[in-house]
């Protein structure tokens, strides 16, 4: 059934791709299948991909994050060096009439527990450690047919909804060529994947 299909690719994209920087956001969903890692750009074009060959209704929702999410992932040095804001999507997939956000296949689900294991209890908003989220107790990313949050908070310029990452592109392709200005250096991306690697469990 419809859920069900659903379910089985948003966890696959959340837990079989692990959280990382590629060289570029906008890839083609074979490449970040076979690399095996992304950001929430690159593996919202594979979940959105992965939804379509099962004929499962879905879009693209484009906006600007806050680098804040980040902190406390790499030391300072290289955390300064992160562009202020960084592309950043989610996919919403229609069931039973309605928009479903599937923000939180972004972080595998052990990382997210490794990493929210780290913050103290009744913290409630924060913006760290990979996480942006309104109530730290109550993270939503395990399925449950509803939205699934985990990097929101930190979101600042939303760009609205397309019906493909390209269409994303091509409306803000200007201002997107400028791509260092909203995403990481070669060297910079180094640095920060060594830092993420490190967070994934074995």
């Amino acid at each position: 059934d419809p859920e069900t299909r659903t379910r089985q690719i948003y966890e696959f994209v959340r837990d079989s791709i692990a959280y990382g920087f590629p060289k570029k956001p906008f890839q083609p969903a074979s490449e970040v299948l076979s690399a095996g890692y992304g950001m929430s750009v690159s593996k919202s074009i594979l979940l959105m991909a992965l939804l379509r060959y099962v004929h499962m209704p879905c879009r693209f929702h484009g906006f600007l994050i806050k680098k804040e999410f980040l902190r406390g992932i790499p030391e300072d040095s290289v955390y300064k060096k992160i562009p202020p804001l960084l592309v950043h999507a989610w996919v919403e997939v229609l069931l039973d009439d309605r928009w479903i956000i599937l923000e939180g296949a972004t972080l595998p689900k052990a990382f997210i527990e490794k990493q929210a294991a780290k913050i103290p209890f009744g913290t409630g908003e924060f913006n760290g450690l990979g996480l942006g989220v309104h109530e730290l107790d109550n993270l939503s990313y395990e399925w449950t047919g509803k939205h699934t949050y985990i990097q929101r908070n930190a979101i600042l310029r939303d760009y609205s909804v397309f019906n493909a990452p390209d269409h994303y592109q091509m409306v803000f392709g200007n201002e997107l060529k400028k791509i260092r200005t909203y995403y990481p250096g070669k060297r910079l991306i180094k640095k920060l994947n060594k830092h993420l690697n490190a967070l994934h469990p074995a």
